[in-house]
């Protein structure tokens, strides 16, 4: 799902957001993981509305649920609020 994180169709960065949601869903500690980490930094500021879009939600979905994560993803937040 990483890899495919940064293919160049916008519909294939889309999915793969949601997809590793679905994973998130199951283990939301694979979040903590440093490559996951800069994964959906990748995609908070991906040229796609979209894409965008499914990381907010991601993280949106998944950091309420286990506040630890609040702190890793923290600055990433505040730079896609501002």
């Amino acid at each position: 799902i990483l890899r495919v994180l940064g293919d160049n169709a916008i519909a294939v960065r889309t999915k793969a957001m949601k997809c590793l949601s679905e994973v998130v869903a199951v283990d939301p500690s694979i979040l903590a993981r440093l490559d996951m980490q800069r994964g959906v930094h990748g995609r908070l500021i991906d040229n796609s509305t979209s894409v965008r879009e499914a990381a907010v939600e991601l993280l949106g979905r998944f950091v309420l649920c286990r506040p630890q994560l609040a702190e890793q993803y923290y600055d990433m937040l505040i730079e896609r609020i501002l």
